[in-house]
């Protein structure tokens, strides 16, 4: 049988049905089942059966019509990312410029919005790449 257009089970689309009606307790072996093969049909390159993207849909819709709901959220404690490039060739810029090092981190904690350890951190970890080449980081 196909669903989404890749070959799967008849146990595994059984699954998916009861995991999207809810039937299935969270973490038990129906619902993993039904959770990898949903995984399977959305990284497939095959297109995805317009049932499946329906009650998808639906499931996830604030606005939908459906009993069913399907709450997506990130996981706790996911960082911000900061280019720590950009932080490290900012110090170096305004150290250049006759700042002290401890000015300048506190600017770019501002100018950033991060903590002093992370602009240390940034900038013991590029400083040396920077001394290497300093016309290129005077560029970013």
């Amino acid at each position: 049988m196909t669903a989404g257009g890749a070959e799967c089970d008849p146990d595994d689309i059984q699954a998916l049905i009861e995991w999207l009606r809810a039937d299935s307790r969270k973490g038990s072996a129906r619902d993993l089942q039904a959770r990898r093969t949903l995984a399977r049909m959305l990284r497939s390159s095959k297109p995805l059966d317009p049932g499946v993207r329906f009650i998808l849909a639906e499931a996830i819709d604030p606005d939908g019509e459906d009993d069913v709901r399907l709450f997506l959220k990130r996981k706790p404690g996911r960082r911000r990312r900061v280019n720590e490039r950009h932080v490290a060739a900012f110090i170096y810029q305004r150290t250049k410029d006759g700042v002290s090092v401890e000015s300048a981190v506190k600017e770019a904690e501002g100018k950033f919005a991060v903590k002093s350890s992370t602009v240390y951190s940034a900038w013991s970890k590029w400083r040396p790449h920077i001394k290497r080449d300093p016309e290129l980081w005077g560029r970013i």
